[in-house]
């Protein structure tokens, strides 16, 4: 409790650089005996703290120190500079403004470092609108105030639905943005992609409350039925897209020219859809099945465009 109010009084003072022994005991609920035995305390610890009396007098702090490693070390000042840098990630957020200040706060060599080492931008390459933030702090309003949402919402097969949700928080989940919420219309908790949202309503009836919440970020919705050993070779040209889609456990160089990829995966649309991508830069090796789907697939583009 007493490294608490240390810790307490030392912000007061950076904020305010003095304040009264009365005005300390009476915000802690202490003596103004205790106050004064802290400020010894502080000052035993480094803090550059003193005392002093008559009308104008209090306790004071040199006017120009900074918290530095006396309180919180190095690391941990580093640390949280980092976190900061990273909410970048963040539409609407005043990173600078927070960084800034905190970078006062801390020891005065922090900000003689490089401060721009780190950028995080999750906008699109091919994206100019700021439609994408707006619809950020849409849902953000709509979690934060606890109002359903109505949502226009297309499925991963480009099939269009309105649903209604309870949103509950959004999520960033390898390269994407998630709304998490309870779906009505589907009576389950759902996650639904940023970018498949066409158009985002806040509807005034309130959310329903949830007192157990299951975290969407587990991987325990892969169907296990569904997961068949495959054997794929690819071109090294498309080297980075092969490291991006698939586990890295399961990428083998085969030779000069080729990666494999190794193990059980699932097999769905979402998968036949990857493999196309890649066109001419993989070779199924097993199971044949696969090589047909591919097959049937890409005849069915060609008679596409000769129609």
């Amino acid at each position: 409790m007493k490294s608490n109010r240390l810790f307490e009084i030392l912000m007061l003072l950076l904020d305010k650089r003095k304040v009264t022994s009365t005005e300390l005991a009476k915000k802690f609920e202490v003596s103004v005996r205790t106050i004064y035995r802290d400020v010894e305390a502080l000052s035993s610890a480094g803090i550059p703290i003193y005392t002093t009396t008559g009308k104008n007098g209090g306790i004071h702090l040199m006017d120009n120190y900074v918290l530095d490693k006396s309180v919180i070390s190095n690391q941990e000042q580093d640390d949280i500079l980092f976190a900061i840098q990273s909410l970048g990630t963040v539409p609407n957020l005043s990173r600078n403004d927070i960084y800034n200040k905190l970078s006062v706060l801390f020891s005065p060599n922090i900000k003689n470092q490089e401060s721009n080492w780190l950028e995080v931008d999750f906008s699109g390459w091919h994206s100019s609108s700021n439609k994408e933030t707006e619809l950020f702090l849409q849902l953000k309003k709509a979690i934060t105030t606890q109002r359903v949402i109505q949502l226009q919402y297309i499925s991963d097969i480009g099939v269009e639905s309105t649903r209604t949700v309870d949103p509950l928080r959004l999520l960033f989940k390898y390269k994407d943005w998630y709304l998490y919420g309870y779906c009505k219309i589907r009576r389950d908790f759902r996650l639904f992609k940023l970018f498949r949202i066409n158009h985002c309503e806040i509807l005034p009836q309130k959310a329903d409350s949830y007192n157990r919440i299951p975290k969407p970020y587990i991987n325990d919705y892969i169907n296990q039925e569904a997961l068949i050993h495959m054997e794929l070779l690819f071109n090294i040209r498309a080297a980075g897209k092969v490291y991006e889609n698939f586990n890295h456990q399961l990428i083998y160089r085969e030779d000069e020219n080729q990666l494999r990829v190794s193990g059980k995966l699932e097999k769905n649309h979402w998968f036949l859809s990857l493999l196309l991508s890649f066109g001419p830069d993989v070779f199924v090796e097993k199971p044949l099945s696969i090589r047909e789907d591919l097959i049937k697939l890409h005849m069915k583009a060609i008679n596409h465009f000769l129609d």
